[in-house]
């Protein structure tokens, strides 16, 4: 127990938000077992695999309600380079410490046309969030947080080492408001609960067409959900401004 808690703690330093998986949940939490192929899960990866560490970061409310928009663009890609860079440092002190350490990329596919042919990466970081006990999945197919709501990043590491994990939090937290459903341009989401509900060719239809503009991830699925911490909206002025900068 006290080397458990002295490498935690040595994770913490570096990075204080995170939760931790069980690596064999991936073979016997029956939600995510349907929707997770072998090949994707923890030990397909490394097989010595015990633990999963899932990295968190809040996204921007306020940037987030700009989108879709050069400033949210920016921010999405400067918070995927933070998680990966700090992934790598952890996966690298757990290696120095003689464990089996590996991060995984925040986005595990080839762009758009990448997507394109097959709308999913090789690891999902929301599944293993999900099993971390870090939040639910919502309407808009995305994990909810108690605190955050949809508005969080996650990366995740996968270790050798044999570190406490939570459990999946077994409550509800999506409203079921449909303003997702709502909201959403491209029309993808049905409004059926997860793991149904979202037509992903459509998502990623429309990720294309704002990519040719400069201005993707679209974002309005998450902007408008009502959990989590609410902050105010930029004013309209500085939104309409942001839209010259639209290729």
């Amino acid at each position: 127990m006290t080397e458990d808690r002295d490498l935690t703690d040595r994770i913490r330093e570096i990075w204080p938000h995170f939760a931790v998986a069980d690596a064999t949940a991936w073979d016997t939490d029956p939600l995510v077992s349907a929707a997770i192929p072998p090949a994707h899960r923890p030990r397909a990866i490394m097989p010595s695999a015990l633990s999963v560490l899932v990295l968190w970061v809040p996204v921007s409310p306020t940037i987030l309600h700009t989108a879709p928009s050069i400033y949210y663009r920016e921010h999405y890609r400067t918070l995927n380079t933070l998680l990966d860079v700090t992934a790598q440092r952890i996966a690298t002190m757990l290696d120095a410490a003689g464990y089996d350490a590996a991060y995984i990329p925040r986005d595990g596919y080839h762009g758009i046309e990448g997507l394109k042919k097959d709308p999913s990466s090789f690891f999902s970081h929301r599944h293993a969030a999900y099993l971390a006990g870090m939040g639910v999945f919502g309407m808009n197919n995305v994990l909810l947080t108690e605190t955050h709501g949809p508005r969080v990043r996650f990366t995740s590491v996968i270790s050798s080492a044999d570190i406490p994990a939570g459990k999946p939090i077994g409550k509800e937290l999506c409203t079921k408001c449909m303003k997702c459903v709502k909201e959403c341009p491209a029309g993808a989401l049905s409004g059926d609960t997860y793991p149904g509900g979202l037509n992903k060719p459509l998502c990623v239809e429309r990720s294309e067409a704002l990519a040719k503009k400069g201005i993707s991830p679209c974002g309005r699925c998450i902007a408008v959900c009502p959990v989590g911490k609410k902050v105010e909206p930029p004013s309209k002025e500085f939104i309409e401004m942001l839209h010259r900068y639209e290729m």
